[in-house]
């Protein structure tokens, strides 16, 4: 499933596709009581943070519920071998056309 396009520098952009939902032990996040379900909206890879004696990585994503209703943005620490690995980005095939056969 695609997110919306995104306009950047007055450019329209190709949507990314979007993380499907995860759900995430007690023990695998910080901060917070049960297990949460979250669409990850963005990982900080490249700010690995040290805690109790393990590497953990923010994410920020949107709490879903069971029923599969998205609620608010939170933002938490999980155990970066529980981290899903993106969604590959597709780019589309680039076809040459040509008025005369080869």
């Amino acid at each position: 499933m695609a997110s919306a396009p995104r306009v950047r520098d007055d450019r329209l952009r190709p949507s990314r596709p979007r993380w499907p939902v995860y759900e995430f032990a007690e023990s695998d996040y910080c901060y917070g009581i049960g297990t949460i379900r979250l669409r990850v909206v963005r990982v900080d890879w490249h700010k690995p943070i040290p805690h109790e004696g393990e590497t953990w990585l923010g994410v920020r994503g949107i709490v879903v519920d069971p029923d599969g209703r998205e609620g608010v943005v939170r933002e938490v620490l999980i155990r970066a071998g529980r981290v899903p690995v993106p969604p590959a980005c597709k780019r589309p095939r680039l076809r040459v056309l040509r008025d005369t056969p080869v």
